[in-house]
């Protein structure tokens, strides 16, 4: 994990559209942009990315490759899908491997 430079979210564009009195808001995207983006990479353990958002409370995480350029966005609901089939597999071949399933 590692923290990338400035982006602008959905999230910031709305929150300086709150602040906007009138017709107009002009402001520079620099100033309303999120800094330091935590990001990860496709290499990264979900289970470490996971606790990361958590601790963070972010819904979503850039993943970026080698040289910082993003690839896709990882969602909070994706991730937790994936670790919890991975729960009920590991849960699937315990139960298995105590009723002797597979196992003569």
């Amino acid at each position: 994990m590692s923290a990338a430079k400035d982006v602008i979210t959905k999230t910031d564009i709305v929150r300086q559209i709150g602040q906007c009195q009138g017709f107009t808001c002009e402001i520079a995207i620099s100033l309303v942009m999120t800094q330091d983006v935590t990001i990860c990479r496709p290499t990264d353990w979900l289970h470490e990315v996971w606790s990361i958002m958590k601790e963070r409370r972010l819904k979503n995480i850039p993943v970026t490759d080698a040289v910082s350029r993003p690839i896709w966005v990882l969602n909070a609901r994706d991730a937790l899908e994936i670790l919890m089939q991975e729960v009920e597999q590991m849960d699937t071949l315990l139960r298995d491997y105590v009723m002797g399933v597979g196992y003569r």
